[in-house]
């Protein structure tokens, strides 16, 4: 027993002397009441004065800060000197817990307070001892980006080491989410990448989707890849979401060229990159809205074979792409197709159908989808009855008009100011001067104006028929009850 003694007691505190009686117990004393046992277990005090000591510690430490805070409330202006007091008062060192609540303060109401930072960060590296937590550094780099002060930020994060603070990627990260804000503080990144080198921090992927996100939105998706490469080759997976940024990127900004596109789609695969749903629906839909239908189609049959089921967004945008070239066969078989995988059309795809079929004169077949929309759940909507309007005008059916109209009133739908003004060019273009008119002051009834483009088209119709007086008459009520250009 005497032997381990020394062992024991280089480990205990020093203010704890260790006796040889402390260690000296005879092999009776292990067989010993049940009683002698719990006084050795429960009545040793030395533990006791452990905690007490922590206990009191800590107590004093928020004693101390309360007294900062209040002296920040009475109006102290200098700040580091009233934390050094009030802890001084009790007789303890400030925490790094108190200088970052300092640090909080300060940066709060910078404008008050912000030149006093400098000063405290100095006082911290040289008269203080304590291992200064990341966290802080971290707070005031946000802080310094949140105001500009590139330079700033810099310069504090190269300082970490001095704080006795070993800085970590999460310090890089910080530091790179307030340089990469802007160009200029992109042209720096190299480095300060090299410089990170010899502070022994490794970049990780999320310092390497930092950067890839600042190229995306400045437009260098060329160089984003060329990073993306870098990563895959560090030993990094591609991040699907980065992957996916990347490529709507690329779609926004390609220039009419979708072999380059698509290329970009392929060296995104080859690095692991899988394509979801919502990429292919970006590609199609900027492929529909540049009128590449043909190869909107191709991407939508790949989407296909890569065993994702495209959803009602993905049909809708083809079908529009379709009835704008007047590719209406196929468009009738997209329909088709769509209905035979289970999918629900949604109102916007009955828009686009039933423009389809009123494009190719099929109005009947317009009325009768309207029926079914109903049927189906799905209640036309004001847009839906302006198309069959429009093309009942155009075919200069006005009775059919009128029902569609009384119909549309039952249903509580209410005319808007373009339904007004093709009503009531179509009907002065089929010589319906009078019911053209009650609808004209019914739309300024509604507090609707027109708008100068469609005066223009009926003013010159009413020329056109003969119709000097109508067209007088329309222009000085449309003088008075208004218009819009």
């Amino acid at each position: 027993m005497q032997r381990i003694a020394p062992e024991i007691a280089r480990k205990c505190p020093p203010k704890f002397p260790i006796t040889k009686s402390m260690f000296y117990i005879s092999a009776s004393s292990f067989s010993s009441s049940s009683s002698s046992n719990y006084y050795l277990r429960k009545r040793r005090k030395w533990p006791l004065k452990s905690y007490k000591q922590q206990w009191l510690q800590s107590f004093s430490h928020q004693l101390a800060v309360q007294s900062f805070k209040k002296s920040i409330k009475k109006g102290e202006t200098r700040l580091l000197s009233s934390l050094l007091q009030s802890f001084s008062t009790y007789q303890i060192d400030p925490s790094p817990k108190a200088y970052r609540f300092l640090f909080k303060f300060l940066t709060q109401r910078h404008r008050l307070f912000g030149h006093q930072i400098p000063q405290i960060l100095d006082h911290i590296e040289k008269a203080e001892s304590f291992e200064t937590p990341e966290c802080v550094f971290i707070d005031l780099i946000d802080f310094y980006g949140e105001n500009n002060m590139l330079n700033e930020a810099v310069e504090l994060f190269f300082r970490i080491p001095k704080f006795r603070c070993e800085p970590s990627v999460e310090a890089l990260n910080a530091l790179l989410s307030v340089i990469c804000r802007g160009k200029r503080g992109l042209e720096i990144v190299p480095q300060i990448l090299l410089k990170t080198r010899d502070m022994n921090i490794r970049i990780e992927d999320s310092s390497y989707g930092i950067l890839i996100r600042a190229l995306c939105k400045i437009g260098r998706v060329s160089q984003a890849l060329e990073l993306l490469k870098y990563m895959v080759e560090d030993g990094f997976s591609a991040d699907q979401k980065i992957c996916s940024l990347m490529l709507a990127t690329m779609c926004n900004h390609m220039d009419n060229n979708i072999d380059e596109v698509m290329g970009f789609l392929e060296d995104l695969k080859t690095l692991g990159f899988e394509p979801r749903m919502v990429d292919f629906s970006i590609l199609i839909r900027v492929l529909v809205k540049r009128g590449k239908i043909v190869d909107a189609l191709g991407v939508f049959k790949q989407m296909k074979k890569s065993r994702l089921r495209p959803d009602i967004m993905c049909y809708n945008l083809i079908l529009s792409g379709l009835i704008f070239e007047w590719d209406f066969s196929r468009a009738d078989k997209v329909f088709d197709e769509l209905l035979l995988v289970g999918l629900i059309p949604d109102i916007h795809t009955y828009n686009l159908y039933i423009n389809c079929l009123c494009t190719q004169n099929k109005i009947e077949d317009g009325i009768k989808m309207l029926g079914s929309m109903e049927e189906l759940g799905c209640a036309p909507k004001l847009s839906t009855y302006i198309t069959v309007l429009k093309a009942l005008c155009e075919a200069g059916e006005l009775d059919r008009v009128r029902e569609v109209m009384k119909g549309m009133r039952k249903k509580g739908i209410n005319l808007d100011s373009e339904s007004y003004e093709i009503m009531i060019h179509g009907l002065i273009s089929y010589g319906d001067i009078n019911e053209a008119h009650s609808l004209l002051n019914e739309m300024f009834d509604d507090n609707y104006v027109l708008q100068l483009t469609s005066l223009d088209r009926i003013i010159c119709r009413l020329y056109k028929m003969g119709l000097f007086f109508n067209a007088t008459e329309l222009l000085n009520e449309v003088g008075f009850k208004g218009y819009r250009s």
